[in-house]
């Protein structure tokens, strides 16, 4: 008798629940270690779950559409190179289960223990008879054909595209026998009409996932953290000399250019460093500062605004913060994000200025205590006094106005100016060779 395996979903960075939007191998496949299980889709990205272990698929455990806690069991694996019989039996007698359980419960049905054959016309050799889902036992003579007898749970999903056969001994399609027990269809959400408007022509595009994943979270830390906004002016003029010389010298050897945010990055790295109650998450009990600066970026994608993490912000240099920057916003842009480099977060930058913001007050990314919001740099009409102290002189200058959003439980409105100061004489005073 197989002894099977349970394999559980697994730990996601801080995820506690995936929604298993797509199974990628159906029973009877052999997997081998690292290869995709099936899709899911978190609060924070869409990702595939590998395989922990090298085995035969025999059941599903979790279905699609289905929100699965992490640590629980989604699927039944057996030994690599196992019986293809005993693989059979078992993949029929989880179908067989599973039926006994939708139908309400009950003593699942006995499993004949060798295979129905019936002699072929034209050799005369065994072959495996014609399958009709209507039958009261399943065929076992392969695993092809036993694939194809599974409640709807034990599916083989639609797009299926990874692992191999483990035993297939016929030429009939598990797919095209799979097909005849139907896939689950995923429900639509209710549209409700606020009251008053029933004859107001409409259009209605339902919610992603993502979105409504970003709704929830957004509505929770408002909730539960009373957020307030300071504000600063910060003239960008030295950054954007010693950033024209710094660019100059990266096209030289064919880097990319840096933006602002690295610059602003940096700055805040070393406010944190002067006033670390910024970099925090407030409990009931505690104020827990971070001993490190994992700095979110909130990046626009297509599918929606997403936080990715650099991880030991403090420790590195400009350049490295601008290439990490770089990468982790085109991993998400392309798809390749996982749940763990959105995970962990201290504080996050919130760079609306990169789609012609010119005022930021960002709502905090839970749990943390204070977000930095940076919004389009401005060419602003400025007072500045002359040389000489005499007079005030009209001038132009690239101007920002920073803001740091933070839960008022954590600290008060006068710690959060003096780390935006911080932030601010950073910038105004940055050296002009870089």
């Amino acid at each position: 008798m197989l002894e099977l395996t349970d394999i559980h979903m697994p730990h996601m960075g801080s995820v506690e629940f995936a929604l298993l939007t797509e199974w990628l191998i159906k029973p009877g496949e052999e997997v081998n270690e690292g290869d995709a299980l099936c899709e899911v889709s978190t609060d924070k990205v869409d990702t595939e779950v590998e395989s922990p272990e090298s085995g035969i698929l025999i059941s599903y455990v979790a279905a699609v559409e289905q929100e699965v806690p992490v640590g629980d069991v989604i699927a039944r694996f057996a030994p690599a190179g196992s019986d293809p019989d005993q693989v059979a039996r078992a993949i029929a007698a989880a179908s067989v289960e599973q039926v006994g359980e939708e139908a309400g419960g009950g003593d699942a049905a006995v499993v004949p223990s060798t295979p129905a054959t019936s002699p072929s016309p034209a050799s005369g050799t065994p072959v495996a008879p014609a399958v009709a889902f209507e039958e009261s036992k399943p065929p076992t003579d392969s695993l092809v054909l036993a694939a194809s007898w599974f409640a709807p749970v034990n599916r083989p999903p639609e797009g299926a595209r990874r692992g191999r056969l483990a035993a297939a001994r016929d030429d009939v399609s598990a797919g095209e026998l799979a097909s005849k027990s139907g896939f689950l269809q995923s429900q639509k959400s209710a549209l409700t009409v606020p009251a008053g408007y029933e004859d107001v022509a409409y259009t209605a595009t339902e919610h992603t996932r993502l979105r409504r994943a970003i709704a929830k979270n957004l509505t929770e830390s408002w909730n539960t953290a009373p957020q307030l906004t300071a504000q600063v002016d910060v003239d960008f003029s030295a950054v954007s000399v010693a950033r024209a010389k710094l660019n100059r010298d990266r096209a030289s050897r064919g880097e990319a250019k840096l933006s602002y945010l690295p610059f602003i990055a940096v700055a805040l790295c070393r406010a944190i460093a002067e006033h670390p109650v910024v970099n925090a998450t407030f409990t009931d009990t505690h104020l827990l500062q971070w001993q490190t600066v994992n700095l979110g970026i909130a990046v626009d994608t297509p599918d929606g605004l997403l936080v990715p993490v650099i991880r030991d912000a403090q420790s590195l240099s400009l350049a490295e913060l601008s290439d990490a920057i770089a990468r982790t916003s085109s991993a998400l842009a392309n798809g390749a994000g996982r749940p763990e480099d959105l995970a962990g977060g201290t504080i996050t930058i919130s760079n609306s200025g990169s789609v012609g913001g010119v005022v930021s007050t960002p709502i905090l990314t839970k749990p943390q205590v204070a977000s930095l919001g940076v919004p389009a740099i401005v060419r602003t009409p400025v007072a500045r006094r002359s040389a000489d102290g005499a007079s005030e002189l009209l001038t132009i200058r690239p101007i920002a106005r920073l803001g740091l959003t933070f839960d008022h439980r954590a600290f008060d409105g006068a710690e959060a100016l003096r780390a935006l100061i911080s932030v601010q004489k950073t910038l105004e005073n940055w050296p002009s060779e870089g």
